[in-house]
Order: structure tokens, then sequence, then C-alpha cells
């Protein structure tokens, strides 16, 4: 099953979720009403690499979403399948490396259950850090793309954080100057 949407369209879809990790041309008026399956999909399939980033902040946003993730990954096949299931891979070990930074900013949040790290041939028993870099060494070998794939998840996670870290800090200020 294939979910197409325009950019813009997912863009204004995880602004709703509050996952404003990327910056769209246009919001559409009304974003599409999409399950969380239909959103990880289209992500999965998006042709910009931005969008299929996108899946790392949502899955840490909303780590509700894993049994999702895990429905998305039967609907695809070939690079999709396998972007969601290294992005959603790096999600899990990036949720456990930020757990503190995280709770403070969205309070307790289930853990992201460990879905793909057999299909991928890895084995969450390291550290986090060391893990990244596994599964980035992974992620190159199954994509045929050589790029450091551990600095590109660590900037998804970063990105959101900060977001968040500044949305919290300007209702600080907010709630100082009303009082």
């Amino acid at each position: 099953m294939s979910y197409h949407l325009s950019p813009d369209e997912l863009v204004s879809t995880l602004d709703t979720l509050d996952v404003s990790f990327l910056a769209g041309d246009e919001r559409s008026a009304v974003p599409p009403s999409l399950t969380p399956v239909e959103l990880l999909t289209a992500l999965a399939q998006a042709r910009e690499a931005r969008l299929r980033l996108a899946i790392i902040p949502t899955l840490l946003r909303h780590p509700e979403f894993a049994p999702h993730a895990r429905t998305a990954a039967t609907r695809l096949s070939g690079l999709p399948r396998v972007t969601l299931q290294c992005f959603y891979t790096a999600a899990l070990l990036l949720q456990r490396k930020y757990v503190a930074r995280l709770k403070r900013l969205l309070g307790a949040q289930p853990s992201l259950p460990d879905w793909f790290s057999a299909d991928l041939g890895i084995s969450l028993s390291e550290d986090e850090t060391t893990l990244l870099g596994e599964l980035s060494e992974r992620h190159a070998a199954l994509t045929g793309l050589p790029i450091n794939w551990t600095g590109t998840y660590e900037h998804a996670a970063e990105r959101l954080i900060k977001r968040l870290e500044n949305q919290a800090r300007w209702a600080q200020q907010a709630t100082r100057h009303a009082i």
C-alpha cells in the first residue's frame, strides 16, 4: 500500500502532532487525516530525505506509535522498509541515550520496544553510542549509501530536543511575565 502525499501535507500532519521538525513552503489549510500507520508508511516512502528522517522525531515525540511502526513495516518492502526499520531502531537508541532530557521535556513516556534489530542483523547489547555506530554501518550496507548515518540520526534527535527545550523556555518566560 502506498501513501504518496505532498511534502507540505506531510509537514502539516507532523505539525499537528507537535513534531515541528521540518519547515514547508506552504502549509495545507487542513492537513490530511492520517492514521499513525499511514503517516509512518508515507514518511518511509517519501522522496525527500528530510521527510524520511522525520520518522525519528515522530517516534521520539510519539513513542505510542511503536506498534504502528511494526504494522507499517509489514506494508512496506525494499528500501522504504529498510528506511523505516533503521530510523525506528535509531529512535529507540536515541530515546535511551537522551532519556533524561526527553523525560524532563515530555514527562514519562513508554520505551520504544525492539521490533527490528534482528531483521537488521544487529544485537542491542552494547551502549547506545556503540550501537548507533553499528546501526549506521548496517544502514549504509543495506542502502548502498555510505553517508554518516550516525550524524544524521543525532541531528534528528537534537533538532527535536532543542525545539522542545526552546518551547519550554518560552513558556517559562511567558509565565514569569504574566505574573
